[in-house]
């Protein structure tokens, strides 16, 4: 039997073509386009992002692809699982708060269980209710959000440091998105605009070029990004700015990372941390070492975990010596935009259960 014999039978419309993965030697498909079983499908404890049928999950779990890395994690000093989660306190908070009668049904509760909320049930919450009722939700949901957010001013910055990436003078290998780079170099113009970063471009004497000093003029030690994704908010400010350390956070594996380019940069210490938000114990990074936060598309609770991360003073333990919250000199988050947002890790909560009630 030749290899095109013993390629999966799916047809690809969109490629014109069969796939081309080698089918199973029982079946016309291969793994990915096998007909999924109607036995129970469960999600796999190791990693959730996949499911397995419940009568092979004891062999799975033996052989999962994420098995090695969990177990690696979980010896790692920094680990310490759902440190930034939230605290006992917070929760009770989140069992006991309704929303009013005239808002939504008395028995649907804000959080019944804050570890098992499924978008499902969010659904049939809202579902449920009758039109005043949605509408009474809404004039609170908005409510809530003036009260919190009245200070909040916009504030696009291109700062003259950035003009390296902003004029594309970087290298063609670089991947380059005009959007990404407009986005996080007003992050970071908005951090030397508070004056945590300082400018390390300045006019020549004859006014018409622009030099870029060699030593490095900030006096920020260490950069924590928190999920970092390829890393590229770290590499414009490691190009534009200059940096000597940095801790990369990211729970997933990505691809085409700028840490190779990072890497060149003979002053510049890069780590790499594969790791949830939730479970780092960043005093044992940091070690009491002074450092900016910056993030750049965090979701909600993703932006709730780093805040609890880096005002680390909700954790029991902590001696003076070690609070993060001491030794934070500045913090930038930009949040995406799909309004993702959790109870269970909301950080805002007293303000929050005032509006409600």
């Amino acid at each position: 039997m030749n290899d095109t014999e013993m390629r999966c039978n799916f047809w690809l419309p969109r490629k014109n073509r069969f796939c081309s993965n080698t089918r199973f030697k029982d079946s016309q498909f291969c793994g990915n386009h096998t007909r999924r079983s109607d036995g129970q499908w469960i999600q796999c404890p190791i990693d959730p992002s996949h499911s397995v049928l419940q009568g092979n999950l004891d062999w799975h779990v033996k052989r999962c692809p994420l098995l090695k890395q969990v177990q690696s994690l979980s010896l790692q000093p920094f680990y310490q699982k759902g440190i930034n989660a939230g605290s006992e306190g917070e929760a009770e908070v989140g069992h006991t708060l309704r929303l009013d009668d005239d808002s939504i049904s008395p028995n649907v509760l804000v959080s019944d269980s804050l570890d098992n909320i499924s978008s499902e049930l969010k659904r049939n919450a809202v579902h449920s209710m009758s039109i005043p009722e949605f509408h009474n939700l809404i004039k609170k949901i908005e409510s809530i959000h003036e009260s919190l957010c009245k200070d909040i001013q916009d504030s696009y910055q291109m700062p003259e440091a950035c003009n390296i990436w902003i004029k594309r003078g970087v290298e063609r290998k670089i991947p380059f998105q005009e959007k990404h780079v407009m986005q996080q170099a007003s992050i970071l113009g908005n951090l030397e605009k508070f004056g945590v970063l300082k400018n390390s471009v300045e006019k020549s004497t004859s006014g018409c070029e622009e030099e870029l000093h060699k030593d490095n003029n900030n006096d920020i030690p260490v950069v924590v990004e928190f999920g970092a994704g390829r890393g590229y908010l770290t590499q414009l400010l490691a190009d534009c700015y200059g940096i000597k350390r940095v801790f990369l956070v990211e729970r997933k594996a990505y691809k085409l990372k700028a840490d190779r380019s990072l890497r060149q940069k003979e002053s510049l210490i890069v780590e790499r941390l594969r790791i949830d938000i939730e479970d780092l114990d960043l005093n044992v990074v940091l070690r009491g070492v002074h450092f900016l936060a910056i993030g750049k598309h965090l979701c909600g609770p993703a932006t709730d975990l780093t805040l609890r991360c880096c005002f680390s003073d909700h954790i029991k333990d902590n001696t003076e010596q070690c609070n993060t919250s001491k030794n934070l000199g500045g913090l930038a988050i930009a949040t995406c935009c799909h309004h993702l947002c959790q109870w269970k890790h909301y950080i805002n909560i007293t303000s929050s259960q005032a509006g409600w009630l």
